[in-house]
Formats: C-alpha cells, sequence, structure tokens
C-alpha cells in the first residue's frame, strides 16, 4: 500500500505542478545529510516519517456481505494516516521557495486525491483517499528533533497527510521480492478473484563494459507511464508497474544511452550504458 501512495504521489506533483523530470527530481528517501550530498538538480524529497491510525475515523460497524445466498460480516477498514515531510531541495532559495509554493498549491487543491491518479491498491476502495497539507494539527512541537536525527540542517517542509485503507481481513499472498507479481486475495474467501495486481520492479544502471561498475545520475524513464527516476551512486532505479510488457529508456544529459524492452516479470531489469 505504502508504495502505491508514494507512486500516487508522484503522479500527482508530476502532473499537477506540473513537474518537468528533465529539470526536477522526486524522491522518497529520508532527507539526511548523506543524500543531500549527492543532489545534483533540484529535488522535491516526500519523507513517509510518521504512521499511525486515525481514530477520529474508526469505524465499528460491519458490513455484510452476501455470496451465494449466504451473509457474512466483516469489518469496514480502519483508516490509516500515513505522514510525509515535503521539502524542496535547490542552490538558489528564490528557486527552492518558488518550487515548495507550487508543489504546496497543487497538494492543497487536491485534499481529495482523484481516482484516476490511485495507483494498484488505493484503487476502488470505500473510502475516498482523503489528504490534508500544512494544517496547524500537523505540527511537530519541535520540528528541530526530526531534522537533528537525520543529521542534516533544519529547512522549510511541508507536512502532507493522506488517510489510507486498512483492511485487515484481506490476506497479502506476494512473495517479498520485487520482481514477483503481487496479488490480494479477499481474507472472506481465499479462493476468490484477485482485487489488486501489480508489480513492483527494480533494477541497475551499468557499464557495458564493466557491469560491477554502476552509474550514478542516470535518467530511466518508463515510457508506459511517463515517470522517470534518477539513479544515485548505486546505480538503482525502481517502478510500479501494470503491463505485461514495457519499455526502459535511460539518457545521461539529454544522450539517451540505453533502450530495453522487457517482459514482466523477469529475472532482471538492468540497462547496459
Amino acid at each position: 500500500m505504502f508504495a502505491d501512495l508514494d507512486e500516487t504521489i508522484r503522479q500527482l506533483l508530476i502532473q499537477h505542478v506540473p513537474i518537468d523530470m528533465t529539470e526536477v527530481d522526486l524522491s522518497f528517501e529520508a532527507p539526511d545529510r548523506e543524500w543531500s550530498g549527492r543532489l545534483s538538480r533540484p529535488t522535491v524529497n516526500c519523507f513517509l516519517y510518521d504512521v499511525r491510525e486515525n481514530l477520529e475515523l474508526r469505524q465499528t460497524d460491519w458490513e455484510v456481505q452476501k455470496k451465494n445466498g449466504s451473509a457474512a460480516s466483516k469489518r469496514l477498514p480502519a483508516r490509516i494516516d500515513a505522514t510525509y515531510q515535503v521539502t524542496v531541495w535547490a542552490r538558489a532559495p528564490e528557486d527552492e521557495h518558488r518550487l515548495l509554493w507550487r508543489v504546496l498549491t497543487a497538494l492543497f487543491r487536491h485534499q481529495i486525491l482523484p481516482e484516476d491518479l490511485l495507483q494498484g491498491q488505493l484503487r476502488d476502495q470505500h473510502f475516498p483517499t482523503r489528504a490534508m497539507i500544512a494544517q496547524p494539527s500537523q505540527a511537530r512541537a519541535n520540528p528541530a528533533e526530526l531534522w537533528q536525527a537525520l543529521d542534516n540542517r533544519i529547512r522549510p517542509a511541508l507536512t502532507y497527510t493522506v488517510t489510507v485503507p486498512l483492511d485487515s481481513d484481506k490476506v497479502e499472498t506476494s512473495k517479498l521480492v520485487f520482481t514477483t507479481r503481487s496479488r490480494v486475495i479477499s481474507g472472506l474467501d481465499p479462493e476468490g478473484p484477485v482485487v489488486g495486481e501489480g508489480v513492483r520492479i527494480l533494477g541497475h544502471v551499468r557499464d557495458r563494459n564493466e557491469p560491477e561498475q554502476l552509474i550514478e545520475g542516470a535518467v530511466v524513464r518508463l515510457n508506459e507511464t511517463g515517470v522517470e527516476f534518477t539513479t544515485q551512486r548505486d546505480g538503482r532505479f525502481t517502478f510500479n508497474v501494470h503491463d505485461e510488457k514495457i519499455t526502459l529508456v535511460a539518457r545521461l544529459g539529454d544522450v539517451v544511452v540505453a533502450t530495453r524492452e522487457v517482459d514482466v516479470p523477469a529475472p532482471e531489469y538492468d540497462l547496459l550504458v
């Protein structure tokens, strides 16, 4: 669910800020000193740092589901608040502040996340996916404590909370690996139909002549969605995909250095440049 939420937020920012991924990066890593020291261009960081149940939205009612002439009671999903710290990183303060304002505007405009942006398990839920941005009730008593834990300098940050459902009656049957298809099956009927399906893929950009050499700063594009990922020192990229065949394109600067069509799932998704 959290990976699907990350991808939903990514799509919201790309489409509604809007963000040109050739100029600005998006990251969901912890913004510690080591991370910020690797940045090479303006970056919007969405750091998930707090998860807790929304007690105000807790429902004690049960939903009655009828199937084959019989009825079964099912608990309504719990509501979980996932809270992100959203920051912007750029060399010039005016660029940083301008981009931060545009991010704030886009997030404030969508306090119910649009259905067409929802990814994976967030689709077809009982409740709308609600969000809060920069509300007084979200303020941390001492924001410096978080920055001290991250070993980085304090900077302007937006607190962004998205409320997602947690259905404790669903059974997760997917293996905990990145290249296996994920399946979510109804907890009431283990033999029932698949509710959601998707693949989280992970690959690396490598030097063609020295495959052990990982490439930093390559921009990898998933052609089917237009989503892009900029590799760090580990050369890693990752995407959520819902197609059985995808095209990955890597470029360094403005030069396309690798293109690969691959069936999903696959043993690996690496690109050689």
